[in-house]
């Protein structure tokens, strides 16, 4: 093994760590693509541009915003709202849905984050949906992080 892939193996390492021992972490990610119904966006917000993504496993959370900042701006919405956490070894997976009514019976908008533990790869999609709950328009991002200290 040569220097410099002891040097890359360190922060990798430090990453992977860093996001398995915390249960809130705020991620750093470099967006490098950016896409519009699965085709690559014509008008590109991110691509160079830095987001951050916040980890909140007490609140089964992840997102661009932290759980208590979206909690505070959305009172109304907590009814009409359904998330799914999921976390293996490698990989946390998070799904986030705001219905139109507290019913929870048509889907307004949706959001899809993978975020991989090892080498810090982010796919971050947003879909919006029509009153019929059918997706009329997708645009995701996708990008490396690392974790801010």
């Amino acid at each position: 093994m040569n220097y410099n892939s002891i040097i890359i193996s360190t922060i990798f390492a430090i990453i992977f760590f860093d996001v398995l021992g915390n249960d809130k972490l705020e991620m750093k990610c470099m967006i490098t693509e950016e896409l519009e119904k699965n085709k690559p966006a014509i008008n590109k917000n991110y691509i160079e541009e830095d987001i951050f993504i916040f980890i909140d496993r007490a609140n089964l959370w992840v997102s661009d915003i932290p759980f208590k900042k979206w909690q505070n701006q959305n009172k109304e919405s907590e009814g009409k709202i359904e998330k799914k956490f999921e976390e293996t070894e490698k990989i946390i997976f998070f799904n986030f849905y705001e219905f139109f009514e507290d019913n929870k019976e048509k889907l307004e908008s949706s959001f899809k984050i993978t975020f991989e533990k090892f080498g810090g790869y982010l796919s971050f999609i947003k879909f919006y949906h029509d009153h019929n709950g059918e997706v009329f328009f997708s645009s995701e991002i996708r990008g490396q992080c690392f974790a801010e200290k």
